[in-house]
């Protein structure tokens, strides 16, 4: 849809949450869904002004809840009785919610060596679960499968447009927060959280509600880095993370829309590894941020940036903070330093 600075600027009127979006959102309604307007949390390091934005105090736990409202929004105005996704978690997570919400049926199709907590969350929010042995691209492979042989209406995030839609009003709301922001760490699995991001910040720099596009950076966890390796980073280290589940995509299907919009916004991949992960998340723990591990990939890209140099003393950056470490607890007490 196209966004002109009249329906930008109408977004700052006195409805809070996703409905306060409505003139920039293609939906003809939108639920009163209390989803979005995350707090931002200001924290410092060596000079470099870091805006955290809590995106895992929405209702599921993740900023995928954004993308879910205006995705089954839709199918609800489309009169779709249930949707099948494909998911690591959050995803499944964000979709059983608003599904049951809006009186939809869920199937969520899942590794599975998903969390068990993201499970149970499922279940309690009754959707159908459909475990899958391999990684997320046999998930993804059988979500497809399924669609196809019961004409189920298929709404995964991987090429959604109405969910990239929704993540878009996380940089709204982060402009408002923040003012100038220089650089966006954003992990990077199926590229949702970055596409999201550019697609908020370009609507702003168009109608000429931002000054300019921050630049987005594409972190991506060693052993999963497609995109890095589309940028020119060296991805030949041996390793492959077990922490960063939540991005642990081979092969994002949107892979070269994902890598354009870094290279036209004048970023650049960071590939790292489960060391570095765990350092951000006891930063970040230590400072009571509970996040899941994949939450803590910006800040170990940010971290090496601030240290070599590459984001200079001064620099305000934006860092989402994707998802609750509540739904994995078990897995939060096996990071040293993290209790």
């Amino acid at each position: 849809m196209a966004v002109d600075a009249g329906r930008v600027s109408s977004c700052a009127g006195p409805r809070r949450g996703m409905a306060r979006f409505a003139p920039v959102l293609p939906l003809q309604r939108l639920p009163e869904t209390p989803v979005g307007d995350t707090p931002l949390a200001v924290e410092e390091y060596h000079g470099v002004q870091i805006g955290l934005k809590l995106e895992y105090l929405n209702l599921g736990g993740s900023f995928k809840d954004r993308g879910a409202y205006v995705t089954v929004a839709r199918c609800a105005e489309l009169e779709f009785e249930s949707i099948v996704v494909d998911s690591s978690g959050n995803a499944g997570v964000a979709f059983a919610l608003m599904g049951r919400r809006a009186g939809i049926g869920v199937d969520v199709f899942l590794p599975r060596s998903a969390p068990e907590g993201k499970k149970l969350l499922l279940r309690i929010l009754r959707a159908r679960l459909h475990e899958v042995t391999g990684d997320r691209m046999a998930v993804h492979a059988a979500t497809l499968d399924y669609a196809e042989s019961t004409r189920a209406a298929y709404a995964g995030h991987w090429f959604n447009p109405y969910f990239a839609h929704g993540v878009k009003t996380m940089a709204y709301e982060a402009a408002e927060q923040m003012g100038a922001i220089d650089f966006v760490f954003c992990p990077v699995g199926a590229g949702t959280v970055l596409l999201g991001m550019y697609t908020g910040f370009s609507e702003l720099y168009a109608a000429k509600a931002g000054k300019t596009l921050p630049c987005l950076i594409a972190v991506q966890a060693e052993g999963y880095a497609p995109v890095c390796r589309r940028l020119g980073v060296d991805t030949s280290g041996p390793g492959i993370s077990h922490l960063a589940d939540g991005i642990a995509i081979a092969e994002p299907p949107r892979r070269d829309e994902i890598a354009a919009a870094v290279t036209e916004t004048g970023g650049f991949g960071m590939v790292v590894d489960d060391g570095e992960i765990a350092r951000a998340l006891t930063w970040l723990t230590a400072r009571g941020y509970v996040v899941e591990p994949t939450s803590a990939v910006p800040l170990a890209a940010l971290f090496r940036c601030v240290e070599d140099g590459r984001v200079p003393r001064g620099s305000r950056v934006l860092l989402p903070l994707t998802g609750s470490g509540l739904k994995v607890l078990s897995e939060l007490t096996e990071v040293g330093g993290t209790g």
